[in-house]
């Protein structure tokens, strides 16, 4: 299972004076001086200096563009305070995001990385000499070693993964990691409990819920569907920062989540059960309902539609009252469109004959299977790749491929080395795995942690990790500005709620995970 976010990043030190803020702020107030001038270069390839920054308050964020978890949350998190400062409060701020790999995060790359979560202000990258002296002015402690750890799992394959292979109809296969989403959730318990759902799906901000079984939300916004999602470190229900299609499970590890109408009681979402599945239902009436998936429960249907809606497959499906899910077309292929002269198969990988075998059983009925395969019926068994886990084994026996440290996957042009820890890819190619350079210039990793500082850019305020609430955030921009003087506060107009910014950004702040792509259809 995948590890969560936090535990790879809390594992450098902020190193300045954290005090639980007893006044007006609900960050972590700071008392320290000035943060040291510099300038660095911008995702335009143009000079920023910091003290020539146009607002009077100043978000700095840390970022790297290989980050494919925190980093956007918090970057989608910026966005919703952004959009929900009135223009009164907003012509004081300006934000910054400043890079913590630089050797990687060149301007073309910060460039895409803003552009895919729109994020219009200014990431910064540099020198590693000069990045370093801006790390340590803001008290940051970066490891180079920790990050590619962290990528390295996020990117990474476990021997007791389970994986599902993929033949399309050239012949090309792909294995793919069963990442399944609150998204797989939500259409699994939907359809095991008759549930309707009508949504959207946005091409940035993905699947979008508007009504549950016949009951919509109004469209002056009186009120909408809150996305919610059970923290386990703080034992409370809490509204995501992510849309659904971005709230990774673990491979049906524990999580629980939630739908409510924005109107109804909180209180009504109760403490799940930490040893299965579940999704609450809480509807402008107050009554509620919750669905439970036991982990004893899962079948190939899940497996299927976890790994396809992590990967950003598109898929077609039905129930049979009789027979169970059936799958009708997978990437767009659809036998229906060849007249029926072939169609999908489901293979099951045979431990003890070591090669896949054609299921007799459905989908709904192939339980406790590690790896599944789909590939047309006109596919011999023999032409389906073995599972990566399992040629690993077989390779690092006979020393044939990765140089005996990891195994392939895919084929084709997208063939590669999933190499074992404590190697990688050499400069020149992805089918050889190397020993990794024990030598380090450098560090990074870092504490994910937010600073607004005032106009003589000493650090105020400190917001750690990423599950911060942008409407508080807002707050301690607000009253920073009225201490500073830079607002009027005799005549003052209150600036935008954060409901009214989740109205503007379609009720959700949405954080893009570059692995997962929602799939296009409306329902």
């Amino acid at each position: 299972m995948r590890s969560r976010i936090v535990a790879y990043f809390l594992i450098s030190i902020l190193l300045v004076s954290l005090v639980p803020s007893t006044s007006a702020y609900k960050g972590y107030q700071l008392s320290r001086g000035a943060v040291s001038d510099f300038t660095l270069i911008d995702q335009d390839g143009e000079n920023v200096t910091l003290n020539r920054s146009n607002g009077e308050i100043l978000v700095v964020a840390f970022i790297f563009t290989r980050c494919t978890d925190v980093c956007p949350v918090i970057t989608q998190s910026l966005r919703s305070v952004q959009d929900g400062l009135s223009s009164e409060y907003s012509d004081e701020v300006e934000f910054m995001s400043i890079s913590v790999d630089p050797e990687h995060d060149t301007p073309e790359q910060l460039k895409a990385f803003a552009e895919l979560h729109d994020a219009n202000w200014s990431h910064l990258t540099g020198d590693l000499e000069v990045m370093e002296e801006v790390w340590n002015s803001f008290g940051l402690v970066v490891q180079k070693n920790v990050i590619e750890a962290h990528i390295a799992e996020e990117n990474g394959h476990q021997s007791n993964d389970s994986t599902v292979t993929f033949v399309d109809g050239e012949g090309d296969s792909s294995e793919l990691m069963v990442l399944p989403t609150a998204w797989s959730l939500t259409n699994a318990l939907s359809d095991a409990n008759n549930i309707s759902l009508n949504y959207s799906t946005h091409s940035v901000y993905g699947n979008m819920i508007s009504g549950i079984n016949g009951t919509e939300s109004p469209s002056d916004w009186s009120w909408y569907w809150k996305f919610m999602v059970y923290n386990e470190t703080s034992t409370s229900w809490q509204e995501s920062n992510v849309g659904v299609d971005f709230i990774d499970i673990d491979e049906f590890g524990t999580q629980n989540i939630a739908y409510m109408a924005s109107n109804a009681d909180e209180n009504l979402l109760a403490t799940p059960d930490n040893d299965s599945f579940s999704m609450s239902i809480v509807y402008p009436d107050n009554t509620s309902e919750t669905h439970v998936l036991d982990e004893d429960s899962i079948t190939a249907w899940h497996l299927t539609i976890g790994a396809f809606d992590g990967a950003g497959i598109n898929y077609s499906s039905s129930n049979h009252p009789q027979f169970g899910h059936f799958f009708s077309s997978f990437n767009d292929e659809d036998p229906a469109l060849d007249n029926w002269s072939w169609y999908w198969e489901l293979h099951t990988w045979n431990d003890s004959s070591i090669s896949w075998e054609y299921s007799q059983l459905g989908v709904d009925s192939v339980e406790e299977s590690q790896y599944i395969a789909w590939a047309r019926n006109t596919t011999a068994d023999s032409d389906i790749p073995i599972p990566g886990a399992v040629q690993s084994m077989i390779d690092q026996q006979s020393n044939q491929v990765c140089d005996g440290h990891g195994w392939e996957m895919s084929s084709g042009s997208g063939k590669h080395c999933m190499c074992d820890q404590g190697y990688e890819w050499p400069e020149d190619t992805m089918l050889s795995c190397v020993a990794v350079e024990v030598e380090e210039k450098y560090t990074v990793g870092h504490s994910t942690t937010t600073f607004i500082l005032d106009s003589e850019r000493k650090p105020r305020v400190a917001w750690t990790g990423d599950n911060w609430n942008p409407s508080d955030f807002i707050e301690d921009i607000e009253t920073l500005a009225e201490l500073e003087g830079l607002i009027d506060t005799s005549e003052e107009t209150p600036g935008l709620t954060f409901a009214v910014a989740l109205i503007s950004l379609g009720a959700a702040a949405i954080a893009i995970n570059v692995r997962s792509k929602p799939n296009e259809e409306d329902n």
